[in-house]
């Protein structure tokens, strides 16, 4: 494979050196618990087990695709492009409703672990996540034989990438005038025994993932419809019995209701901040037209002294 000679290649693969401290190794999972949640149910970052972290959103960041959206949740920040609707590669037969193409993927330094830039079976299976996630909400039925390109770049993972991807995506179809049904929005949960963590980090996804002496342990992540109040996708991961999974999907939903605020706020913000602008652009044209009649209205007095 042909490289860069003025380029310098670095391994493909690199691991943080604070993986090989001393200190990480002798932890166990009780120790690791213990660091992550104290005695009095506070989390390390000072959160209670229902808190969730700040989002901050902004849509019309990318200059180039129809539509973009930048949210950060905590030290999570991923970025959401929408692209317009082309035709369907390789595509023969008349389609009816129209597809999206969801793209996944991590940068390189989103995580400890540097990841490669290809994508790999867990951007893979995230991508399907997220356009399950996505295809409800999307009036499908108005481009048929089209398909429209959702790319998500996750810039830093710190737990709950896709829930806040997906309501990335959301906003990023909304700011490219896509055609929907309703704004999608997603939060997850983080179960340990009878604990249930609202927004959980990286840290306390992995000691939730790991946690096989207890009886629940896994993650949950809700997708919904908020005017429609449908779920569009749920994901669970782990081992959870049905009175746990209850409770988290009560919580997830009571935590989406939360967020419809927020990504209101956005939108209604990103449209009066337009529609300021066209007004801006109307006048700076009337104030020129105004000019042209001025100066029209001169000609002819100049013209008439000429003549005379």
């Amino acid at each position: 494979m042909p490289q860069d000679t003025k380029r310098i290649n670095g391994p493909e693969i690199s691991t943080s050196y604070h993986i090989h401290c001393e200190a990480n190794h002798r932890q166990s999972f009780e120790e690791r618990l213990k660091q992550a949640i104290d005695g009095k149910n506070k989390r390390k970052d000072g959160r209670s087990f229902t808190e969730s972290r700040k989002y901050f959103l902004k849509v019309g960041v990318v200059s180039t695709a129809k539509g973009s959206a930048y949210i950060e949740l905590g030290n999570t920040k991923a970025i959401v492009s929408v692209f317009d609707p082309r035709e369907i590669p390789k595509q023969s037969k008349y389609c009816a409703l129209g597809e999206l193409y969801c793209d996944f993927k991590f940068s390189p330094f989103a995580s400890i672990v540097r990841k490669t830039p290809q994508s790999d079976t867990r951007g893979r299976s995230l991508a399907a996540a997220l356009a399950s996630a996505l295809n409800p909400a999307v009036c499908r039925h108005l481009f048929p034989n089209l398909q429209i390109d959702v790319f998500a770049n996750v810039l830093e993972d710190d737990g709950s990438a896709l829930s806040a991807v997906i309501t990335a995506a959301g906003l990023a179809l909304a700011d490219a005038c896509i055609p929907m049904f309703d704004i999608v929005i997603a939060t997850n949960v983080a179960m340990l025994g009878d604990r249930i963590l609202a927004d959980p980090t990286a840290e306390e996804e992995s000691l939730c993932m790991d946690g096989f002496a207890e009886d629940n342990h896994g993650i949950v992540m809700l997708a919904k419809l908020p005017t429609l109040d449908q779920v569009s996708e749920i994901r669970q991961s782990g081992s959870v019995d049905v009175e746990t999974l209850w409770r988290a999907c009560t919580q997830l939903n009571r935590a989406c209701t939360e967020l419809v605020p927020i990504v209101q706020h956005v939108l209604v913000s990103k449209v009066k901040s337009r529609l300021d602008e066209i007004d801006a652009e109307s006048d700076d044209d009337g104030e020129g037209d105004g000019k042209t009649t001025e100066v029209k209205g001169e000609k002819p007095d100049e013209d008439t002294s000429e003549d005379r």
